[in-house]
């Protein structure tokens, strides 16, 4: 989408210039600048569109004139034609249109003056925008939305794909856990995540387990699982806990979930007890939130959320943790993990989920890229292998400009003087015999002790 799309809509302000970080998208996650498809490794849903479609009036009585910018998708020659409809007939499910040459924002009547022409209703929809007035025919006009923005919303409103994007997504979950199906007996669920740290002799790994009791304490059923490493961490074990816990329950069940993780109690309170905000995809695992909303919603269930105290004497809570620790020593998970997703929007970078704040996702990828250039630079690959430089404490050093500079002893010189100090930048001898051998002669040696070159292991 175009910048004035998005003001268009409000996700951004009205004023002020296009941001550096909308640019950097436009250069380095586009196939082209003058392009809005996204490169390979990254991938949208086809189905999926950050607005609804901009529908006509449906107050505007049939043979009356009334003029509304449309957008027109002819199924018999696909061809797109933007322009005005003049005059609806919704019983004939007709309209006629003024044909308008579509050029970006800005839109110009044909030459014709009299380029009218009938049009489905159906198969027509409002273009969004605000100046929508003409005061001369001859004039051209600026909309306040994209012709590319506009003609994705017109197709996919009017294609209307058959299969839903929660049965495509789902499907390898449910191959995988369809032998599980509780009965509606089921009174209470315990479950449990665990996550190791990377070390060096493995990576990090993350399992989950839950069990399944009916209202006499009987164990009915229970399940766990290794699961795949992507943005490991022990919430993120938690959560999918619950998620495969619901997905194994019968529709309209009534359940009480017990967990001894107080921040994914507390987490289920803003993400899933309240009307859903958009806020939420700004939040780590909002994808598995977003999962746990629709079984929750499509199967009709009624969950509570129960905290039992950790390494307490909860013989339930013990048995599941247990079941959770265990499942580390099995094979590494054969599925993927888009199989967990429930979600009409998956945003991929080679082909895993991207489930953190997307802002922040691409300022990681810049950061990267960044620090990938930076040790590449001519001074260090002189001094030998990279492997002799300890890139992730150089990254962080350098991550704390902001913090250097609001340093209580207000002396920003003093980060002025690392910099200078990694970069072999202090203006000893043999640097400066480098920039100004004309004022500087090669012969001269450090002048306090006079028998070798000044240079930083010197010094």
């Amino acid at each position: 989408m175009n910048w004035l799309d998005l003001r268009y809509l409000g996700i951004v302000g009205r004023k002020g210039r296009i941001p550096t970080w909308f640019n950097f998208i436009k250069n380095n996650f586009l196939s082209s600048p003058f392009s809005s498809l996204l490169l390979p490794l990254y991938f949208i849903n086809s189905s999926f569109t950050l607005a609804s479609p901009c529908l006509l009036d449906p107050t505007v009585k049939d043979y009356s004139f009334y003029p509304q910018w449309a957008i027109n998708f002819n199924s018999a020659t696909q061809t797109l034609s933007v322009g005005r409809v003049c005059i609806t007939y919704k019983k004939q499910d007709s309209a006629i249109m003024s044909h308008w040459l579509p050029k970006s924002a800005i839109k110009q009547r044909c030459n014709s003056e009299k380029c009218f022409f009938n049009v489905i209703l159906s198969e027509t929809v409002g273009y969004p925008t605000r100046n929508a007035k003409v005061f001369a025919a001859y004039l051209p006009i600026t909309l306040s939305t994209s012709w590319s923005y506009v003609t994705s919303l017109a197709l996919a409103h009017l294609s209307k794909p058959s299969l839903s994007t929660f049965s495509t997504l789902s499907s390898p979950l449910k191959d995988k856990t369809n032998d599980i199906v509780l009965p509606l007996s089921v009174q209470s669920l315990y479950t449990d995540g665990s996550f190791h740290v990377t070390t060096d002799s493995s990576l990090a790994s993350m399992t989950s387990a839950w069990l399944a009791l009916d209202d006499d304490g009987l164990i009915l059923e229970s399940s766990s699982l290794q699961l795949f490493s992507c943005l490991p961490s022990a919430l993120r074990s938690e959560i999918y806990a619950v998620v495969l816990g619901l997905n194994a329950l019968s529709r309209g069940s009534s359940i009480s979930i017990h967990t001894d993780c107080s921040q994914l109690i507390s987490l289920w309170k803003r993400f899933v007890d309240v009307p859903f905000s958009p806020k939420l995809l700004r939040e780590h695992n909002y994808l598995l939130w977003l999962s746990i909303r629709h079984l929750i919603m499509d199967r009709d269930l009624k969950v509570d959320l129960i905290k039992v105290p950790a390494h307490g004497d909860d013989i339930y809570n013990m048995q599941v943790d247990s079941l959770a620790k265990d499942v580390h020593s099995s094979f590494p998970p054969n599925i993927s993990p888009l199989a967990f997703c429930y979600a009409s929007c998956l945003l991929l970078f080679n082909s895993l989920p991207i489930d953190m704040n997307i802002h922040h996702f691409l300022r990681s990828i810049a950061d990267a890229r960044a620090l990938l250039s930076f040790c590449s630079l001519a001074r260090f690959t002189a001094l030998g292998s990279p492997s002799l430089f300890d890139w992730a404490g150089i990254y962080f050093c350098l991550s704390q400009i902001k913090g250097f500079a609001s340093h209580k002893n207000g002396r920003p010189e003093f980060w002025i003087f690392r910099i200078k100090l990694l970069l072999d930048m202090l203006p000893t001898l043999t640097t400066l015999q480098q920039r100004k051998p004309y004022l500087y002669s090669p012969d001269w040696l450090c002048p306090q002790c006079n028998s070798a070159p000044e240079d930083l292991n010197h010094l």
